[in-house]
């Protein structure tokens, strides 16, 4: 008998697209249709119209504008995820999809702009339970017709993933970017292959495949593109030459940064900002230069799940705490207090693929030669750095006594580290001779991240040739007592958010008499917390835990039932948390099995199996005891396997 025939979920980073975690078994089930009169037959009155109507199998605005609602209520329930299909008739505006209402507000789940038919998921927020389709902005009388809609509880083992910020991981190119999901590309002729497009006002011309701006004042190259308003775009552009003055990209009547520096830009704008001939424009303050290459893309990167390859080889899910990047200018480091050395921006590709790391060097006069900013109270410090004639720098926090670290980018070493504050450092490879560094210190040091370049003997003082440098990107700074995932920023701090995995509403797939908990992955750090993956009721009052204890070395494996936990002893001990393990919890029949890495390490009898189990977390039933790491696998079986299949799963 093959493993599969027992397995009821199977969540794993080769299951991602799109920016959703898949299980790869089983199949989705749909619920019966929760939607009476999905059809508009007419009359009708099991539909609410305000500024519709309801004539010949069509469901129509009748009053210009947004907020023309047609709902039905009674049919989605709270926290529950729906499938719902809608076919459309639009010639102007939209129409918004939306659950719940009442206690708890709506959840929008979707946006029809055009033709066609649609499908949407989400759960319901409000204590309402309705389904709500309201008229978007553009909306004239009669432009938006609906002639179904059908509505269906869906169940999966999909992950849900909240994290109401954007968060970078490692692709599986080894760049450093952000997870997200992009639309089609916008914008026409973004290559200026042609002469054709574009508006250009004085000043601008196209020709040679580049477009070429000789301003004296704001003067626009723009493009109507369709954006909508409330969406963010992922705006990509390159300053190919530059001469004199600035220009930045503009969404709407949002302006992007002022860039005065040849160099490929990346921002995110939001079209928050109404206007009237809505699309892109690059607005030249002055500028003297030529640009091309300019993208634009509707962008998602909230609540994305970042599938991680640090290191190379498999992937694995990322799971973080919230941190914040308190570096105010994390790859700016013209904004970083300077001493004896020149900065030249955008002098070598960058870790995250794109030309934008600066290269430090030393002056030919003898001195100390840094950089530093400061900030808050810190423990984790970390940077980006490649030799390019000095090979060594000194990480600390306002001096040497308080912490330090001395780093050898050739050899990929720590060469010396400690003071006062000092708790650890390492030195990580992350390809083309690009090494994450970092230092991480015991609380109560105030935050001056300090980078000083030190000659092959290892002295901070010393005369520089002039030419010998290093290449640096992406500092940061963050309370905690390990670093995490890097978070950009540029003037000001940035804060990501932690993510939370959750999926509910999966009895279905979970045998609360018997079963198992598989998971393979791996702590972020040893840092004396409880984290927790566990199958519950919604509460603590029944689960199936696994999880990392705050005690060293130590492997959390528990069962509740009715309240009270069945087993004593520790699933397992000696354990390197940060090392990948697998681990796998049976029970069943009265008796709890622990398996680590192949072996058995606990088993107890006398156990009473667990109830209404429906929840998967990576938490605790209750939202507390978050698991932040690396988790490569997780799986749930309904049948407590047999001695011989645990370790062969395990193994």
């Amino acid at each position: 008998m093959s493993l599969l025939d027992d397995v009821s979920i199977v969540i794993t980073p080769n299951g991602y697209k799109a920016g959703e975690l898949y299980a790869v078994v089983p199949e989705p089930s749909e619920g019966s249709e929760e939607v009476t009169d999905g059809n508009f037959p007419s009359p009708n009155t099991s539909w609410s119209l305000s500024g519709w109507e309801i004539l010949g199998n069509l469901a129509k605005n009748s009053v210009d504008g947004a907020g023309n609602n047609l709902y039905q209520g009674s049919v989605t329930s709270v926290n529950q995820l729906f499938k719902v299909v809608i076919t459309t008739t639009i010639t102007a505006g939209s129409v918004k999809v939306m659950l719940g209402g009442g206690t708890g507000g709506y959840n929008e789940i979707g946006e029809a702009t055009s033709t066609g038919t649609f499908t949407y998921y989400g759960t319901s927020f409000g204590t309402d339970n309705r389904i709500l389709l309201q008229t978007g902005t553009g909306s004239v009388i009669g432009s938006v017709q609906l002639s179904n809609i059908s509505v269906k509880e869906y169940t999966s083992a999909d992950m849900d993933v909240t994290r109401a910020t954007a968060g970078t991981r490692v692709d599986e190119n080894g760049l450093v970017n952000y997870a997200e999901i992009l639309g089609g590309e916008l914008v026409t002729n973004g290559d200026f292959a042609t002469d054709t497009d574009w508006s250009k006002a004085s000043g601008w011309s196209i020709s040679g495949g580049t477009a070429n701006a000789n301003t004296t004042a704001y003067r626009t190259l723009a493009q109507n593109i369709p954006i909508i308003l409330g969406k963010k775009y992922k705006v990509v552009y390159d300053v190919v030459s530059y001469t004199s003055g600035s220009v930045s990209m503009t969404i709407g009547a949002n302006s992007g940064i002022l860039r005065n520096a040849v160099g490929t830009y990346t921002e995110i704008i939001e079209y928050n900002n109404f206007y009237s001939s809505s699309g892109v424009r690059s607005g030249g303050v002055g500028f003297v230069g030529s640009i091309d290459n300019v993208s634009v893309k509707e962008v998602t990167r909230d609540n994305v799940p970042r599938i991680d390859y640090t290191g190379g080889g498999c992937p694995h899910i990322l799971s973080e705490p919230q941190r914040t990047n308190l570096v105010t200018y994390s790859s700016d480091f013209s904004q970083w207090n300077n001493n004896q050395l020149t900065i030249e921006p955008n002098a070598i590709i960058s870790p995250d693929g794109t030309l934008n790391a600066s290269k430090i060097t030393p002056t030919t006069t003898s001195s100390v030669h840094l950089i530093s900013t400061s900030g808050s109270t810190t423990m984790a410090m970390s940077i980006y750095a490649k030799s390019n004639g000095y090979h060594r720098f000194r990480f600390n926090s306002g001096s040497s006594g308080n912490g330090y670290a001395s780093f050898d980018l050739n050899a990929g070493t720590v060469i010396s580290s400690g003071g006062t504050y000092y708790t650890s450092s390492s030195i990580d490879s992350v390809g083309n001779g690009w090494y994450r560094c970092t230092l991480v210190l015991t609380s109560g040091v105030a935050s001056v991240t300090t980078l000083a370049i030190e000659d092959d003997s290892g002295n901070v003082s010393f005369t520089g040739d002039g030419t010998s440098a290093i290449y640096i990107w992406g500092g940061q700074s963050e309370v905690g007592s390990y670093p995490t995932s890097y978070i950009p920023t540029s003037g000001s701090t940035v804060t990501r958010n932690q993510d939370i995995f959750t999926r509910d509403g999966i009895g279905s797939l979970i045998n609360d008499s018997e079963g198992v908990l598989f998971v393979e992955m791996a702590a972020l750090s040893d840092d004396l917390t409880d984290r927790r993956i566990s199958l519950n009721d919604g509460s603590n009052a029944n689960e199936i835990i696994i999880g990392y204890s705050r005690f060293t070395g130590n492997i959390i494996g528990e069962v509740f039932s009715g309240g009270s936990i069945q087993n004593s002893n520790w699933a397992a001990n000696g354990v390197t948390q940060t090392n990948n393990n697998k681990f796998a919890l049976s029970w069943g029949g009265g008796t709890m099995k622990f398996y680590l890495n192949g072996l058995q390490t606990n088993i107890e009898t006398g156990i009473t199996s667990p109830v209404g189990l429906n929840n998967l977390e990576f938490s605790l039933g209750n939202d507390t005891l978050n698991m932040f790491g690396k988790v490569k696998q997780l799986q749930v079986y309904t049948t407590a396997l047999t001695d011989t299949q645990l370790a062969a799963l395990t193994s």
